[in-house]
């Protein structure tokens, strides 16, 4: 049945096939992200356990493609590897989670008066910690990125 193990696709073909694979991968990425943020919302206290699944699978696709990159000396094809880059996503992602919970708590919370300060504080607190932890991871990896590439780089010189 597989007996012909020689690729049939000549160089347009094997090109369009990344490109069909890229964006499905990238589609099956955020679909899920996107799958365990409404699971979360709709499911409320029992979350993890209706999302443990996608959980695992996502968290295998984040390492395999950070650590495919790395090794491959790439970081990203619009993003620039510093500081500034590192902050603006970090605020990103605190404000995401930021949102993310709030929804989560109001509607996990009974109607009380102090339904709005604890969103808030949920929110406060969700961004403070999930933006700190990015840019650190995030300046973690640059470090990371920089000295491999330099060695990419001396590697070719030699």
């Amino acid at each position: 049945m597989f007996q012909n193990k020689k690729n049939q696709l000549d160089e347009m073909q094997e090109q369009k096939l990344l490109h069909i694979e890229k964006n499905t991968c990238w589609f099956a990425f955020w679909a899920l992200g996107l799958s365990m943020i409404v699971q979360m919302i709709v499911f409320k206290a029992e979350a993890m356990s209706h999302i443990a699944g996608e959980w695992i699978v996502f968290m295998c696709m984040c390492i395999y493609l950070t650590s495919a990159c790395m090794k491959a000396g790439i970081w990203d094809r619009r993003l620039k590897a510093d500081a500034k880059t590192n902050a603006i996503v970090s605020v990103i992602a605190g404000l995401a989670t930021a949102v993310i919970n709030s929804i989560t708590f109001w509607v996990n919370l009974s109607e009380s008066e102090d339904r709005v300060v604890v969103m808030l504080i949920v929110a406060g607190v969700s961004f403070v910690m999930v933006a700190g932890a990015c840019f650190v991871a995030l300046s973690l990896a640059v470090r990371s990125y920089k000295k491999r590439l330099a060695k990419m780089e001396e590697e070719v010189q030699e």
